[in-house]
């Protein structure tokens, strides 16, 4: 374990992986209005989807039922990364299970 290696960006939006056939090399991401290419080993630190309302809907393919429930989820609660591993094959499980609190 190297963790002078390691780098950790924070503040920064992921929004396209770097491939080399099918391995994941980097990643694209912006911060600060501007757009960096960083590569090595990347780890997804993903939340929820609770607020994914939109066309590609994980609440949609997930729990059709829910669409239609308000949320106090955050904006930026959009599964984002959960799409961009599912579309490079990465597999998921239990994304079914929804949390709903009737306040």
């Amino acid at each position: 374990e190297k963790t002078d290696r390691a780098r950790i960006i924070t503040k920064a939006e992921v929004y396209e992986l770097i491939m080399n056939g099918s391995a994941v090399v980097g990643c694209v991401y912006k911060k600060g209005g501007a757009s960096f290419n960083e590569y090595g080993p990347l780890v997804f630190c993903s939340g929820g989807y609770g607020a994914d309302f939109g066309s590609n809907s994980l609440l949609a393919k997930y729990r059709p039922d829910l669409l239609h429930l308000p949320t106090t989820n955050g904006e930026h609660c959009t599964g984002d990364a959960i799409k961009m591993g599912e579309a490079i094959g990465a597999k998921t499980i239990d994304l079914e299970w929804v949390q709903v609190h009737p306040t």
